[in-house]
């Protein structure tokens, strides 16, 4: 495990300025999960490429994540990078104060902070412009769905014990169905959020992206909560090692001390796999050959069921962006829809079978249901569960 003296120092700097513990536990852990983590590998290679000779701006197109992706690409391919300014160590550490929410959180909050904060000076953007535009967001979802949907109630909108949901599951599992059932709960969607803030560059879904993206999500479901709102945080959040910074479900110090009330929703797959299943499953090569060509009766019966249903959702979702790219149909905001390759879709539905434990899971099984009214009664009464 590979520690950077001057990431670190600039981390302990941090941690001795605000009187961080946590944080300065977990940086004395040399065995800690920080130093194999991203936000720990991208602001090393950052500070990597302000201390090496040379152009500082130029350097910082070399600087890559924890996966070998430039931080700052925009179209690596292109040769498309947004980097406007050098990185202001001193000063981001100043401009923590304006963020101190994540002080209460996780040692990873922290530090995921001081890296954005990092990442907006290099890309041009100032955090306090992201948030506003994703509160005015909100704000216009909360009115929207008081209007329109008749499980909300403006005299119950928000209480003095508000929960985080996080929902479990690949797409097309129900996570939509659900939501519309959950009376007051808001919807901050990282898909949402990405598209209103960075459109104008594709958006790309390249690191600094995701990483401003996933920091506006975390920074309204803590200035929402903190007001009384309950928030579905929305999302396929499969991946433990992913959710693991809001869930805890990860014991390590780095993820610990997040003081929302969590409710975490899993949503059975489409089919029970066995493990030679699943494995045949997971050897299916969805990046090099093209599902819409495939021969999926040489699968076993519940394999070829998952990339019949996997071809289905992208062939359908292909079809439903052609049609907003088209000028056919208009995209909406509040629930935007993005053309995912069915090689990641492939991977969502392959993680929603490692099964969340504990106390606060609710199970979603899985129903086929096409009446409405009766499937309209099923998600309710799987929300008032989650919400009891």
């Amino acid at each position: 495990m590979e520690t950077d003296e001057r990431t670190t120092g600039i981390l302990k700097k941090l941690a001795e300025v605000y009187g961080l513990d946590k944080l300065k536990s977990v940086l004395a852990d040399g065995n800690s999960k920080l130093f194999k983590s991203d936000i720990y590998i991208s602001l090393k290679e950052i500070t990597a490429a302000f201390y090496s000779e040379g152009n500082t701006l130029e350097k910082l197109k070399e600087a890559k994540n924890v996966y070998g992706s430039p931080v700052f690409a925009v179209n690596e391919p292109e040769g498309r990078y947004l980097i406007k300014n050098e990185p202001d160590f001193d000063s981001a550490l100043k401009e923590m104060k304006k963020y101190d929410f994540c002080f209460k959180l996780s040692p990873y909050h922290i530090i995921n902070t001081y890296l954005a904060v990092v990442e907006a000076q290099v890309t041009g953007f100032k955090l306090k412009n992201l948030i506003k535009k994703g509160e005015k967001h909100i704000k216009d979802l909360i009115r929207m769905s008081l209007k329109t949907n008749p499980a909300w109630d403006k005299e119950t909108l928000t209480s003095d014990n508000p929960v985080l949901i996080m929902p479990v599951g690949a797409a097309g599992c129900g996570k939509s169905t659900l939501y519309r059932q959950l009376p007051n709960v808001v919807n901050i969607s990282c898909d949402n959020i990405r598209y209103l803030l960075f459109k104008e560059f594709g958006p790309c879904f390249t690191s600094w992206e995701s990483c401003l993206s996933w920091w506006v999500v975390n920074r309204l479901v803590d200035l929402y909560i903190s007001r009384g709102y309950s928030v579905f945080y929305n999302g396929v959040n499969t991946d433990l090692e992913y959710r693991s910074p809001i869930t805890m479900e990860d014991n390590d110090p780095l993820f610990q001390g997040i003081p929302y009330d969590i409710r975490i929703v899993y949503f059975e797959p489409p089919f029970d796999l066995n493990r030679e299943e699943l494995e045949e499953l997971k050897s299916v090569n969805l990046w090099e050959n093209d599902i819409k060509e495939m021969d999926l009766s040489k699968y076993s019966v519940k394999v070829a069921g998952i990339l019949e249903m996997i071809k289905n959702n992208y062939l359908r979702t292909l079809e439903r962006t052609k049609e907003i790219s088209s000028g056919k149909k208009q995209q909406d905001p509040f629930d935007i829809l993005y053309a995912v390759p069915a090689g990641v879709v492939k991977l969502f539905v392959e993680q929603s079978f490692d099964r969340p434990e504990g106390p606060n899971v609710t199970v979603v099984e899985r129903k086929e249901l096409p009446d409405p009214s009766e499937r309209d009664a099923f998600y309710k009464s799987c929300a008032e569960e989650i919400l009891s």
